[in-house]
């Protein structure tokens, strides 16, 4: 390519291509692929269902949208964010390339690499016409599918990417919107029928038609749609349906969009360094560190202030509890019209448990990232501490921002004190129930210490990563274990092995993050 606009397209994409991420992306997907054909291979012997090539098709679609979602709130929101965070984004615009060329080099380049990795599958997925139950008819709607929700989730991320300023916050306000595009339109149409019971509305009346027709379009605009019907036996509707060209047009839209508002967005380039949230600065010596912490404590407390938010971000991820128990309350109310003690207790339990999880992953994937971002590992290098003590005060900073949401597991708790009761029951009967806690808890451990050395591996994606590598490695032990155990009458052995898996995996990772921490400061 001689063009200007096409350079850095065509230097991203070698560069992109090359990489080690995307070769082990590969391998991962290939290992992926053949545990599925050996899952159905097994699962059609034993005569679990009649079309093996079909349930073949459907894991490997799933897993795809999975992983393309993973993709969309990690590797492609960071495409403009990245540069603006590493104080880049100036110098690409004193060149000749304009911000068309800009978002080809650093988006559009993601996107055939994502591309290539869809396309790459076809050769196996056609296995699946020779398992039976599938035709190229559906394969081809299937991937026509994928291709659409991929343009348009790429798309979607290059908007926020170019609006925000930072990574994280591009990738939160994406994922809200993937949340949204799937999950709204239930919502929506919920509020519609409870407006029309209450207040005996006339939906054939007005603007109630023109809102009823939005809601159904944008209900097959998703692709949980859209495949629905390419999984029903004998599909004959069109490859390139609503869905495929509704998500084209709107991924172009968010193109155009980001093309629109990119050089207001990056006019003026700041400082993106890790501050207090915003909403909550305060101007005066207050906001200070505070004597008391002065020394090594010093480390903890700035992960707590800076990286999880300090009181308000521990105040902001109670609000987000809240709503999400509130939510679940709503949707409670509208399905059975009551509400109940039991089910406040359990949906706190659940929502704190979850909540947690889900922030610790994401401290652990920032917690020692940003100091290798803004060089600041060498100057720590220099307290009179080690490194091992330095990464566990910059532990400790991250879990004190994040275990106190385990506030409401415990409050969950004494609200429904009889299944407490029941429980440690059921674990005197059976000690395994016990076994199984410790497991989870254990692959928890395995896979924060996994997020946390691929944080000081990788340049960006660590999280998907981790995720991707931690199911892939969990599909693997699981279908191991069918052969390892088949003949065995209790799960004992099977849990006795993934602790012990858990454990032995997790060690090496813990020394390993110290070496890789040293060898970064060394570096800078």
């Amino acid at each position: 390519m001689n063009l200007p606009a096409f350079a850095l397209f065509e230097r991203t994409l070698r560069v992109e291509t090359r990489s080690v991420v995307v070769c082990l992306g590969r391998v991962g997907l290939l290992l992926i692929i053949l545990m599925m054909l050996l899952m159905v291979q097994t699962a059609a012997r034993t005569g679990i269902f009649g079309a093996p090539g079909l349930q073949f098709l459907e894991y490997m679609v799933w897993v795809n949208v999975v992983f393309i979602t993973l993709a969309g709130f990690s590797y492609f929101a960071s495409a403009i964010t990245e540069e603006k965070e590493e104080m880049m984004l100036g110098l690409l615009r004193m060149t000749d390339l304009n911000s068309i060329a800009i978002l080809l080099g650093k988006s559009t380049s993601r996107l055939v690499g994502a591309l290539l990795l869809l396309l790459v599958q076809l050769p196996f997925i056609l296995l699946a016409v020779t398992l039976g139950g599938v035709g190229l008819h559906q394969i081809a709607a299937a991937y026509s599918t994928l291709l659409a929700y991929l343009f348009l989730l790429c798309n979607v991320a290059l908007l926020c990417s170019v609006v925000f300023r930072n990574t994280a916050t591009a990738a939160g306000v994406t994922l809200l919107l993937i949340f949204l595009f799937f999950f709204g339109n239930y919502w929506a149409a919920g509020i519609e029928s409870d407006i029309a019971s209450w207040y005996n509305v006339n939906l054939h009346r007005g603007v109630w038609p023109l809102i009823t027709k939005i809601i159904s379009l944008w209900r097959r605009s998703t692709p949980i749609e859209g495949l629905s019907g390419v999984f029903q036996t004998g599909f004959a509707g069109p490859i390139v349906g609503f869905q495929v060209v509704s998500n084209l047009v709107l991924g172009l839209i968010a193109f155009l969009l980001s093309w629109l508002v990119f050089d207001v967005c990056t006019r003026t380039e700041k400082d993106p360094a890790p501050t207090r949230l915003w909403i909550f600065t305060r101007k005066n010596r207050s906001s200070r560190m505070p004597r008391h912490v002065a020394g090594a404590r010093s480390i903890t407390w700035k992960d707590f202030a800076f990286i999880t938010g300090g009181k308000f971000g521990l105040l902001l991820k109670f609000i987000v509890v809240i709503l999400i128990v509130g939510v679940c309350n709503i949707f409670e109310y509208e399905s059975d019209s009551k509400l109940s003690w039991e089910f406040e207790g359990a949906t706190l339990v659940w929502v704190s448990l979850i909540s947690t999880a889900v922030w610790l992953a994401i401290e652990a994937s920032r917690v020692f990232k940003e100091e290798v971002r803004w060089k600041t590992l060498s100057s720590l290098m220099t307290l009179p501490i080690s490194v091992p003590e330095l990464a566990y005060r910059k532990t400790l900073g991250a879990l004190i921002g994040t275990l106190p949401l385990l506030a409401g597991f415990f409050i969950g708790l004494l609200i429904v004190p009889d299944k407490v009761g029941d429980f440690f029951a059921e674990i005197n009967r059976d000690p395994s129930e016990f076994g199984a806690l410790v497991v989870v808890f254990l692959n928890f451990l395995l896979f924060f210490h996994l997020t946390a050395f691929l944080s000081l591996v990788v340049k960006r994606g660590a999280l998907p990563l981790a995720i991707a590598i931690h199911v892939v490695g969990l599909i693997l032990f699981g279908m191991s274990s069918l052969f390892l155990f088949a003949a065995a009458t209790s799960g004992g052995g099977v849990l006795f092995l993934a602790g012990f898996i858990c454990v032995v995996l997790a060690i090496p990772l813990h020394f390993a993050i110290g070496y890789r921490l040293g060898h970064l400061g060394a570096e800078e």
